[in-house]
């Protein structure tokens, strides 16, 4: 987690870096001649002010992204708290299935000893059962001799075959039961990756939503700096045709001196009334601006309020989620067990029905030539004996399919998921990579198309010295028209710094570029380092 915020809050600041470096590195174009342009009078008092509000916008950004650092760590805290509990979890769960294991062994042992005294028991009343026969036997003809010697000797051999089937049914059991063991330990290690790349997702996309909400945080930033100097651009030019227009006017004043002073007199009041008027509509317009801003600032703070909230109302459904489908396996499980406990019974009760039929058939057949019926009851039961173990056979290997079917689905899943992951991840470089080659495009374009366009358009001064630089905020619609230009940064020499706005103004339409992504990057404002050669 703190990775991924380390490279979330690296790639912000290496945006911030590669978008001013690009602002300052387009190429010096030619210098061109042109006639003198009245100067634009560049107030200092203004240019400190603008500086004040630059440091202070700069105090703000250090504080809205120390808040964010601050965000991030709380996120970070909270992914580690989620973590904690989700080992506990882990934790109770293993130590609940310790204790289902201790009891199937218990079980297990239980029903192994059961079996164990039900032999011995039939051992004994074999014995017992010779005996008495021996003695009946003593007392019939030696010729029932033979046919009784066949009828131990069967007898035995059932016997036999009984333990050697109790010691493979066991085997069997014991071998399904690693099986299902291995197979519940796939379910639980399948789940848990799961959960692991569930956890590393949310992490990405809370990571990819604070970048996208910087990136449109700086948008509406860029946009309110655009409105703000198009304000102060208007107040200027309004200002400056003030100027002029009382030059022009003091000019008529001197053919007639009574009119011109009456006229004085009536135009003063006239420009302190719009001076007032404009005084007003500015406080109107910075209090609308107020109450927009905060209204704005309030949508934010409830949208994000709302995202916190969705958040962590998706985090107790998921929790619940797990929960029920825990609660559910779990319940699934007890059943599949009372299903492997009732076929276990019904297996042993038709164990115990087919030895006591054995036991009498071999009784029968120990009265009726001992030996033919021996032999003829061993034949049918090794065909018995083999039919049921393929039986058994086919079974367990429909079984062991089946197992290696869903684990085969469950890798094909996974697979495909993180091929869907890896074509999302790819899209999104993809996506990043095409925005940085669109903006250093534009800039390029800014430098090396619209840069020598303006010079053109522009008329030397004889009076400047060479060398003048200045940069230009130039307002441009979709089709290239300029409809503002400011300047930012000036150049020391107010005619030049007008001379390069009113080249600007003349280039219009500029010179947009054909693909419309490096377009975009050049609406609706973009600066430009007008130093002509």
């Amino acid at each position: 987690m703190a990775t991924v915020v380390a490279v979330a809050v690296h790639g912000v600041f290496l945006g911030f870096l590669l978008l001013n470096l690009s602002t300052a590195s387009a190429p010096k174009p030619e210098q061109l001649k042109a006639e003198p342009i009245p100067a634009q009078v560049v107030d200092e008092m203004t240019i400190r002010e603008e500086q004040k509000r630059l440091a202070e916008e700069e105090r703000r950004r250090q504080r809205e992204e120390a808040e964010r650092q601050a965000q991030l760590a709380r996120a970070e805290r909270e992914a580690r708290a989620a973590e904690e509990r989700r080992q506990a979890e882990l934790r109770r769960q293993q130590q609940e299935e310790a204790r289902l294991k201790a009891a199937e062994e218990a079980k297990r042992q239980a029903a192994e000893e059961a079996k164990r005294q039900a032999a011995d028991q039939a051992r004994r009343e074999a014995v017992e059962e010779t005996r008495r026969e021996a003695a009946e036997e003593a007392k019939r003809q030696a010729a029932e001799e033979a046919r009784r010697q066949a009828a131990q000797q069967a007898k035995r051999e059932a016997a036999e075959e009984a333990r050697r089937e109790a010691a493979e049914e066991a085997k069997r059991e014991a071998a399904e039961e690693s099986k299902r063991q291995a197979a519940q330990q796939a379910k639980r290690e399948a789940a848990e990756e799961a959960r692991r790349e569930a956890a590393q997702q949310a992490k990405r996309e809370a990571a990819e939503e604070a970048r996208r909400q910087a990136a449109q945080q700086a948008k509406r930033e860029a946009a309110e700096e655009a409105r703000r100097e198009a304000a102060q651009q208007a107040k200027r030019e309004v200002a400056e045709a003030a100027r002029r227009e009382a030059a022009e006017e003091a000019k008529r004043q001197a053919a007639e001196q009574a009119r011109r002073e009456a006229a004085q007199q009536a135009k003063r009041e006239a420009t302190e009334e719009a001076r007032r008027q404009t005084a007003q509509q500015a406080k109107r317009e910075a209090a609308e601006e107020a109450r927009r801003e905060a209204a704005q600032q309030a949508k934010r703070e409830a949208a994000e309020e709302a995202r916190r909230e969705a958040a962590q109302q998706a985090k107790r459904e998921a929790a619940e989620e797990a929960r029920r489908q825990a609660a559910q396996q779990a319940k699934r499980e007890a059943a599949e067990e009372a299903r492997r406990a009732a076929a276990a019974e019904a297996r042993q009760a038709a164990a115990e029905a087919a030895r006591r039929q054995a036991a009498e058939e071999a009784k029968r057949a120990a009265a009726e030539e001992a030996r033919r019926r021996a032999a003829d009851e061993a034949k049918r039961a090794a065909a018995e004996e083999a039919r049921r173990r393929a039986a058994e056979e086919a079974k367990r290997a429909a079984a062991e399919e089946a197992k290696r079917a869903a684990a085969e689905e469950a890798r094909r899943q996974a697979a495909e998921e993180a091929r869907r992951k890896a074509d999302e991840a790819r899209q999104l470089a993809q996506k990043l990579a095409a925005r940085e080659r669109a903006k250093s495009s534009a800039s390029a374009h800014a430098g090396n198309v619209i840069g020598p366009y303006v010079e053109r358009h522009w008329t030397p001064m004889a009076s400047s010295p060479g060398g003048l630089l200045c940069l230009l905020r130039i307002t441009v619609t979709p089709s290239g028209q300029v409809t503002n230009v400011q300047v930012v940064k000036g150049s020391g020499d107010s005619l030049f710094d007008n001379s390069a706005v009113a080249a600007a103004r003349r280039a219009s339409p500029l010179p947009m570029p054909a693909d419309s992504d490096v377009a975009q990057e050049l609406r609706p404002t973009f600066i430009l380092r007008f130093r002509p050669k």
